[in-house]
């Protein structure tokens, strides 16, 4: 994968700030990271840009972080989605694994944040490269002509 482009989503300025600095620090140079503080802005810039992945907390006033994320994997199905949240439950941790969200509990430490997304993008570069792989070429002929399928042509046994 080229440049990551990440969207952060919390209302909490001074946590998305050190989030957003400490991830260009620990990802390298091909990351960007844009932050918004709500669910209808975040929705706004998913209208107009492309995102690889986005990070929302659960806990922000109006739509949750966990509505939004179902929202986004509605609408951009391809983009990865990671929730963090303080307020973490059994019930919240089975509905995002049931959904294939990244989850974190607060407080983390960076490099466990930073591990999550990297497997995020593992996933992903594998599905795509599943999706992309062309179908078997199945090939009439002998069956010596190798492994490839053969097309058996058999004449049905007509009674006398």
């Amino acid at each position: 994968m080229g440049a990551l482009n990440i969207l952060l989503v919390d209302d909490d300025r001074i946590l998305a700030t050190t989030l957003s600095h400490g991830l260009r620090k620990a990802m390298g140079k091909n990351i960007s990271v844009v932050f918004c503080a709500s669910g209808p802005e975040a929705s706004a810039l998913l209208a107009t840009q492309t995102f690889d992945l986005v990070i929302s907390d659960f806990h922000m006033v109006g739509i949750s972080g966990l509505e939004l994320l179902k929202q986004i994997r509605q609408d951009h199905p391809k983009t990865s989605l990671v929730l963090i949240t303080a307020y973490g439950t059994d019930a919240l941790e089975q509905e995002v694994h049931r959904l294939e969200i990244g989850y974190i509990t607060k407080p983390f430490e960076l490099p466990s944040l930073v591990q999550l997304i990297q497997n995020l993008i593992q996933l992903k570069e594998t599905i795509d490269k599943k999706e992309n792989v062309p179908p078997n070429p199945i090939r009439e002929g002998n069956v010596d002509s190798g492994p490839l399928m053969t097309k058996v042509l058999i004449d049905p046994i007509v009674p006398n």
